[in-house]
């Protein structure tokens, strides 16, 4: 508790660039608050100058397709704070956040009480852990930039790994805490889905698992608990696909604005298997960012990787690939395949829920667009990894947690490193004011010679 306690005063200060940068409007940030007041107006339009270069136009009316469930938290906190207007998402990312690094240490809690290894290793070991996730993965770019593109997916992040920690949980308990943990898990998964689809979707598949191990005592209420929030949540995202744009996919791109990628979808689809295995050597690319000897010492930026019928843009976003930004969850989540795999590494359970996140990472790897933020699709799928070999790793986890931990140190110093690379010199979406509180920092003077 004290380490996550002062993670999460860390990317506090991270995400406000020093604690001075609260509220600060984002890229297309106001769109989520345009979109709150027309539900309150009892329609699903938004501002077209709030939406800006990503509206879809429905005969003459701007539409979003972002997740609502950012705009959903903008109601009540625009009623509290209306001088907030359009500048919220920072503490809203914050909170996602905050919510996530709890989530992935209760789920590293979990697979401790079950590890072989000793206290003090697991103490060791977990920490390490929680400080790879907060530093050392996908998390710490989505909390960097606010931007209409990553709040809604860090929220899909925080509240999947929420849903993920209770539907572990649910194999532990019974009577009253087990109605508490399964409603946890149906308010989590509804989250998810109304945040981005992508993070929701598995666990519509594993909601009925949950109810098929619900014992006779208490049953209705318990699946009530577990079917009536994520159900309405289902029923919320189609009404309001439907509703937007007269399709229950979520999204039409024969009202999207941008030609190149509408007519790219059109031509050759959003999502396509044969894509896999180009997106799989880009998100795992053994491509180290160059270096410099400039401070934050390592250059980041997009890349050629030009498929013209694979993908819409002719380069990648991804500025540092998974082996390089969280080594320490590859090698776990591998190291858990193999228990997976094996007769008695894993149950049933535990197999099914791995095949439905995996789906979510295969959805991922054929979509016709490369970018850093996506990987944090793939992280569900290899955070349960891990946490099966912390749970079942045996001598295997005990030979290999001094890897881990020196594997962990690498991704910390690799990944915020490169990520502030990013943020300062090639993000496109950060605001002029961070960027210059960024390189002020750094003892930069880049910033003023533009001015």
């Amino acid at each position: 508790m004290p380490l996550t306690l002062f993670l999460g005063a860390l990317l506090w200060v991270f995400t406000t660039t020093g604690g001075r940068q609260i509220f600060v409007k984002e890229v297309l940030g106001g769109a989520y608050d345009s979109q709150a007041e027309h539900f309150l107006r009892g329609d699903v339009d938004v501002d077209a100058e709030a939406i800006g270069h990503e509206a879809m136009i429905v005969n003459g009316h701007a539409r979003m397709y972002f997740g609502p469930f950012p705009a959903l938290l903008r109601i009540p906190l625009n009623f509290i704070y209306p001088a907030g207007h359009g500048k919220w998402s920072r503490i809203s990312g914050f909170f996602a956040g905050v919510i996530a690094l709890f989530a992935f240490a209760g789920l590293v809690r979990i697979a401790s009480c079950s590890s072989p290894l000793s206290a003090r290793a697991r103490n060791w070991l977990g920490n390490a852990c929680i400080v790879g996730f907060a530093l050392g993965s996908p998390l710490l770019l989505l909390l960097g930039n606010l931007s209409i593109y990553d709040e809604a997916i860090i929220w899909g992040l925080a509240l999947s790994l929420g849903a993920l920690f209770f539907a572990l949980r649910s194999q532990h308990t019974e009577g009253s805490a087990q109605t508490r943990i399964l409603l946890g898990f149906s308010l989590c998964a509804g989250g998810a889905l109304l945040s981005r689809v992508t993070f929701g979707a598995p666990f519509i598949l594993i909601a009925p698992l949950l109810a098929l191990r619900i014992r006779p005592e208490n049953r209705t209420i318990n699946l009530a608990a577990l079917v009536l929030p994520i159900g309405a949540a289902l029923v919320f995202y189609l009404w309001l696909s439907y509703a937007r744009f007269g399709s229950l996919t979520g999204v039409n791109f024969d009202y999207y604005i941008n030609p190149t990628h509408s007519e790219f979808a059109h031509k050759f689809g959003m999502f396509r298997l044969r894509r896999i295995p180009y997106s799989f050597a880009d998100y795992f690319s053994v491509r180290l960012p160059s270096l410099r000897r400039e401070s934050p010492f390592f250059v980041a930026d997009r890349h050629p990787y030009e498929y013209p019928s694979l993908y819409s843009n002719n380069f990648s976003e991804v500025y540092i690939s998974l082996l390089w930004c969280s080594p320490w969850l590859i090698f776990g989540a591998i190291m858990g395949i193999v228990y997976l795999v094996r007769k008695s590494g894993a149950d049933a359970f535990e197999r099914s829920i791995a095949i439905a996140l995996f789906a979510q990472f295969v959805c991922i790897m054929s979509y016709y667009l490369l970018a850093q933020r996506y990987s944090a699709d793939l992280c569900p799928f290899l955070i349960f990894c891990l946490v099966i070999f912390l749970m079942s790793g045996g001598v295997a986890l005990h030979r290999s947690r001094y890897v881990m931990i020196g594997l962990i140190a690498l991704s910390v110093v690799v990944n915020s490193l490169a990520t502030v690379s990013w943020l300062i010199d090639a993000d496109q979406n950060v605001p002029g004011e961070t960027r210059a509180a960024w390189e002020k920092f750094l003892g930069r003077h880049s910033h003023e010679k533009r001015k």
